[in-house]
């Protein structure tokens, strides 16, 4: 057996579960007796003045241990003063929100493409009131991890909160992973159900265990998906951060 510990986790940049801004110490300290050989973070702050300007993946990364990084920015500038797409997900500085890899096996070749996103206004309910939403910019990341049992292609992604959509997005994302070698792994906040996710990926197998609201988990938005290899376990846990539980899964590259 050749595992491979994995953490996927939206880390609603860094909040705690009271919803109050955390600092490097504190985001440090909620990874405190996490195991992981690769991690998938979603909404995650890189010099942000919300988050004090903390390089989100990078304090993750160290606490962990792990030493290789990548991060895909899909909002770029300051996003207090408005959600734009960034002008690259690849980009390497300034202020970015997105997605991020973090691996203890190199990571041998990786990149970062848009997603489709419902060009209008959106109807919704807020607070006892009909409202008007946009749809946030959404993207996804891959890489190619060097692991002891050979390559395995990762895929890492945070989907539109608008169903249909999302489901043609993990479409394009699935495509765009049949191209990398190895066993893949497809990682994120999907904003599907498990049925959707697996009418959508019948190929793949999905990790099972409700992750939202982190307090009291009634539903599994958040996945990983895996395809040439075997899930041997799967738990959410609830770091004192954010607003969803982490998904915890360990597979078996053979």
């Amino acid at each position: 057996m050749t595992p491979l510990r994995i953490l996927s986790f939206n880390i609603q940049r860094g909040l705690s579960v009271a919803g109050r801004p955390t600092g490097e110490t504190t985001l440090a300290a909620a990874f405190d007796g996490v195991s992981a050989d690769v991690v998938a973070l979603q909404e995650v702050d890189r010099d942000q003045p919300r988050s004090g300007h903390l390089d989100q993946a990078r304090v993750i990364a160290t606490a962990l241990g792990l030493e290789h990084v990548r991060y895909a920015a899909v909002l770029g500038g300051d996003v207090r003063l408005g959600k734009r797409a960034s002008g690259s997900l690849g980009a390497r500085t300034g202020p970015g929100y997105g997605l991020a890899i973090l691996s203890r096996y190199p990571i041998t070749a990786w990149f970062a493409r848009r997603l489709p996103r419902v060009p209008v206004a959106l109807p919704g309910w807020k607070s006892g009131r009909p409202i008007a939403w946009h749809d946030e910019p959404r993207g996804a990341m891959a890489a190619v991890l060097a692991t002891p049992a050979g390559p395995v292609g990762l895929c890492n992604t945070h989907l539109s909160q608008a169903g249909p959509m999302a489901a043609l997005q993990l479409t394009r994302v699935l495509r765009s992973v049949d191209s990398l070698p190895g066993a893949h792994l497809v990682c994120g906040d999907l904003n599907l159900n498990h049925g959707t996710v697996a009418r959508v990926a019948p190929d793949y197998l999905a990790a099972r265990a409700d992750t939202f609201p982190a307090d009291r988990p009634r539903r599994q938005i958040d996945h990983t998906l895996v395809r040439g290899a075997r899930i041997v376990t799967a738990a959410a846990t609830r770091p004192p951060i954010s607003d969803h539980r982490a998904l915890e899964v360990t597979v078996d590259l053979g």
